[in-house]
């Protein structure tokens, strides 16, 4: 109940503050928001430190705060909490949050987790974790199951999951819970979930339904979404696709799909596809360009055909793309060239080693921009000043390329 002086109800006192704050007399406002908390109005407390801290007057701020946490405001404390972490002030704000957490306030208990999490205090910001989660927080059932996942409790993680689910019917939650079941083997399960957050129009939730579809025999219908979540704007879903073209010998669009790709091969993907006969493979082998070519030699050196593996990618470096140079690269780097490998069983065969052979690859996409060469080059040349040269044309790569990231985003 609100305290009165006189005739004066201190909530009409505040709502004259607020009408003039959106009239844009400010001024006017303040003096509205003073006279109510002088009456011991939290509302007008609250509303005057905010004024007084967008002028710049924090410790006026900090004191009508104070105030106002005094009486029990939870909104009172959160203000005081990040006030103490702008000013580093950890232990203050762990005390606010605590007061309002243990007033059963839900983003203090989450906000507090994340302070105890940052401070290295794992054990206490779990049980807050678990408290938030409890309350329905969805950040806080976000860390909670994704803490079980990593730790293989996966019983407990599918009964946050669930929860969560019901709770707040998130995308997120219903993709997570998804994964874990196909993990355990329960495609049919998954499909369900994923299905759901795909049809509410989640586009991550789209690629990963054609790769459920897709171990369940339904190749058709994955195609139908990874196109979907291609459209929609989910690059590795472009990959995903040109699997498909590819292991169905339409190379053509495979080829288009890779060149506006990003991302590793989804090898658990190929693996849930029918396997190709090896003449099949050599034929797809011959009449591959060379980004399809990168890809077979992904998926050959992942089966240990390191000979064909070096093949694909030598002819695809050859042709010019950077990213077969890398694999070349590092592929000789790991096991040698088809060359050495032979060489291993002819005594007193003299070649070039594999590391001299690896940096002519390295070199070449690096000195096209690939920033991933740069590093292994600089790896190469490790503790000289060729090597922090390299090491340092990566970094600037690496910075460049999340420029252009962010500006495509905005």
């Amino acid at each position: 109940m609100r305290e009165k002086t006189g005739d004066a109800d201190t909530a009409a006192v505040v709502g004259f503050g607020v009408a003039a704050a959106r009239g844009g007399d400010v001024a006017a406002a303040e003096v509205w928001y003073r006279a109510a908390a002088d009456r011991g109005d939290v509302d007008g407390m609250n509303l005057l430190a905010m004024i007084r801290e967008e002028r710049g007057a924090l410790a006026e701020a900090s004191r009508w705060y104070a105030r106002a946490a005094e009486l029990g405001d939870t909104t009172a404390m959160h203000s005081l909490a990040r006030l103490a972490r702008q000013d580093d002030r950890l232990d203050d704000a762990e005390h606010w949050y605590r007061e309002a957490a243990d007033r059963g306030d839900q983003e203090a208990m989450t906000a507090l987790a994340d302070l105890l999490s940052s401070t290295g205090r794992s054990g206490d910001d779990d049980a807050w974790y678990r408290r938030a989660a409890e309350s329905g927080d969805p950040r806080a059932l976000a860390v909670i199951s994704t803490r079980l996942r990593a730790r293989g409790e996966t019983d407990e993680a599918e009964r946050w999951l669930r929860r969560a689910v019901e709770a707040t019917g998130e995308p997120f939650f219903l993709v997570e819970l998804g994964e874990l079941l196909a993990g355990r083997g329960d495609v049919a399960g998954a499909e369900t979930w994923h299905r759901r957050a795909a049809e509410a129009g989640d586009v991550d939730a789209m690629g990963q339904l054609g790769s459920v579809l897709v171990a369940l025999g339904r190749v058709a219908e994955a195609e139908e979404w990874y196109r979907r979540a291609a459209s929609a704007g989910r690059a590795s879903a472009l990959a995903d696709l040109a699997l498909l073209l590819v292991h169905r010998d339409e190379t053509a669009e495979a080829e288009r799909l890779l060149e506006r790709a990003s991302g590793e091969v989804d090898h658990d993907l190929w693996d849930a596809l029918p396997p190709l006969e090896p003449s099949a493979l050599d034929r797809l082998e011959r009449g591959a360009a060379h980004r399809v070519l990168v890809v077979l030699g992904v998926l050959a050196r992942r089966r240990d055909d390191l000979d064909g593996a070096e093949r694909c990618f030598r002819r695809a470096a050859e042709a010019g793309d950077t990213r077969a140079m890398y694999e070349l690269g590092m592929l000789l780097t790991r096991s040698g060239s088809a060359e050495t490998r032979a060489a291993a069983r002819r005594p007193g065969s003299r070649i070039k080693p594999p590391s001299e052979q690896a940096e002519t690859w390295f070199r070449r996409a690096a000195e096209q921009g690939h920033s991933d060469a740069m590093f292994s080059l600089s790896a190469l040349h490790k503790g000289s000043a060729e090597g922090e040269l390299w090491w340092n044309r990566a970094v600037e790569a690496r910075q460049s390329d999340a420029v252009k990231a962010l500006g495509a985003l905005g």
